[in-house]
């Protein structure tokens, strides 16, 4: 079933901005990629895999977006230069990625834990860093990081330690820079997805809908509109705020 696009009324709701979604080949990310440029945004959206790049791309094409893709490595500042030059002066940055692991403390080695602190935390300073000085420039910018539900309260993860001590590391972040530069017109918010059905969902998960008090999984679609509403223009009143999309799991 094709999916309908926004109401004419929010149809221009971003005309005019310009975004770079990255991690923009994944459930999420090519999402909120979509709405944004249904929503009237130009948007590049970037990711480390071409086949899902190329599909987003097809897909935007179809609709006649203003959509484009571009494979690069988020954790490389020379690559991300590279893809900030292409995607123009950035009003609106969306960091989707983060790679997750589980299992037993003794099994993860050390360059599994680097990759997943690229992944999920280096790559999200390296965009901060990269996209922060022209916002600046221009008085304003919406930035949205994405973490994950319960990320807002340190808790125990037996086997998925790393990841979530690594996205409680990012709400830090996220808070941090949003004190900085909120006199400077740029907001930084988190999102924090539960259990949502997306093609990379673990399969351990995949059953974990009659365990949810919503008594099902959640959408790319649903988390995308909680997007659209922290980027929106006349959303500049928030910021270090982290929104869970959860459908009621963790609390």
């Amino acid at each position: 079933m094709t999916r309908r696009g926004p109401r004419d009324s929010e149809a221009s709701a971003f005309r005019g901005r310009r975004a770079l979604v990255v991690g923009g080949g994944g459930g999420l990310g090519s999402a909120v990629a979509l709405d944004l440029a249904r929503a009237g945004a130009h948007v590049l959206a970037t990711g480390r895999e071409q086949r899902s790049l190329v599909a987003l791309r097809r897909m935007a094409e179809a609709q006649g977006l203003a959509l484009d893709t571009a494979r690069g490595n988020a954790t490389r500042r020379s690559s991300w230069r590279a893809l900030a030059r292409r995607a123009g002066p950035v009003d609106i940055l969306v960091h989707t990625p983060g790679d997750y692991w589980e299992g037993p403390l003794a099994r993860l080695t050390a360059a599994t834990w680097r990759g997943l602190v690229d992944s999920n935390l280096t790559s999200a300073l390296v965009a901060l860093q990269e996209v922060l000085p022209g916002m600046r420039l221009r008085r304003y910018g919406r930035i949205l990081l994405f973490g994950v539900a319960g990320g807002e309260t340190p808790r125990a993860a037996p086997r998925a330690h790393a990841y979530r001590a690594l996205k409680t590391a990012l709400l830090t972040l996220a808070r941090s820079v949003a004190v900085e530069e909120a006199a400077n017109g740029i907001t930084v918010n988190v999102i924090l997805p539960g259990v949502i059905r997306t093609p990379d969902l673990p399969r351990s998960w995949r059953a974990a809908a009659s365990r949810l008090p919503a008594r099902r999984l959640g959408t790319p679609h649903e988390v995308s509109r909680a997007a659209l509403f922290l980027l929106h223009e006349e959303s500049g009143y928030i910021t270090g705020s982290a929104l869970t999309v959860s459908g009621g799991y963790l609390l």
